[in-house]
């Protein structure tokens, strides 16, 4: 097994999420036939040490394997020792991540409420778990119950042992319905709702001129507002977002071997002079290092 502490080469392309405009994953299911998902890696393998902020339908449980990590869950963030994990709720925006930019090896397992699909009192049971206002997400430490059921949802699903997944999955859906100890204030339906439809503005129109009010616009909410709801939820100002989301396509373009001029214009900077100082700052090389590095 690597290290925790392995890093990924400068010269390998960072991982990056599959997300549709409105920040939704597109995930692709790893047991036949069943709306399961697991898997795991190091934290390195995404740039700065974090995955893209993102959401999807699907109960995602997360854990720290080797080292630590960070997840942010629908406003909050969790700190995640070795052998914690954190079960996040269902259309939930979240992301793993380091703070302290320390690796970490983590695993994570991600199952459709679909999966009760055939037992009505269950699909009820778990509409009540996933509504405005309940948990964004329950935490167990290294030697609980709902930690147990992380490692046997994971050897289950490397087996495709079919009838062990939804037995383990009703078993911890039944633990955290009766938990009312431990949950997080509401998740806000409608500042989700506004953060998502803003997050998909960005990213539709980030080639052009995008200042504070267009992007409140998008959410139907005022610009001071919009700075709540994005410091809250994200950790940074919708500007600070906007330069972010111009940089890793910015970064993609460079990647493609396209030119310094061509990728600043075309990802909304307003002069090569400036895209090349703010990627410095933000990624340690120029842009001309970069795409060098990445056609080595």
């Amino acid at each position: 097994m690597n290290s925790p502490t392995e890093r990924i080469a400068p010269s390998e392309e960072p991982h990056k999420l599959d997300l549709n405009p409105d920040f939704s994953e597109r995930l692709e299911y790893t047991v036949p036939d069943m709306p399961v998902r697991a898997g795991g890696g190091l934290l390195s393998i995404f740039r700065d040490f974090a995955a893209a902020c993102h959401w999807h339908d699907d109960f995602e449980l997360l854990g720290a394997v080797e080292g630590e990590l960070d997840c942010f869950a629908g406003g909050a963030t969790v700190h995640l020792k070795e052998g914690e994990c954190v079960l996040v709720n269902s259309r939930r925006l979240h992301y793993g991540y380091s703070a302290e930019k320390h690796d970490c090896r983590y695993r994570f397992f991600l199952f459709h409420p679909s999966i009760f699909a055939s037992l009505p009192p269950a699909e009820k049971a778990l509409a009540e778990l996933t509504a405005d206002g309940s948990a964004d997400y329950w935490k167990f430490d290294a030697m609980s119950d709902g930690a147990s059921l992380f490692d046997e949802l994971c050897r289950f699903a490397s087996e495709e042992n079919v009838f062990g997944i939804l037995a383990k999955c009703a078993e911890l859906m039944n633990l955290v319905s009766e938990s009312a100890s431990g949950r997080e204030p509401p998740s806000g339906g409608e500042e989700l709702a506004a953060l998502r439809a803003m997050i998909g503005f960005v990213q539709a129109h980030y080639p052009e001129k995008i200042d504070l009010g267009r992007i409140a616009a998008a959410g139907a909410v005022c610009r001071s507002r919009c700075c709540l709801i994005f410091r809250r939820r994200l950790g940074c100002s919708p500007i600070e977002y906007v330069t972010r989301y111009r940089l890793e396509k910015a970064r993609a373009m460079l990647a493609r071997g396209c030119a310094v001029t061509e990728a600043a214009f075309g990802c909304g900077f307003n002069s090569a002079s400036y895209f090349a100082e703010v990627f410095r700052r933000s990624c340690g090389m120029t842009p001309k290092e970069y795409r060098r590095s990445m056609q080595a």
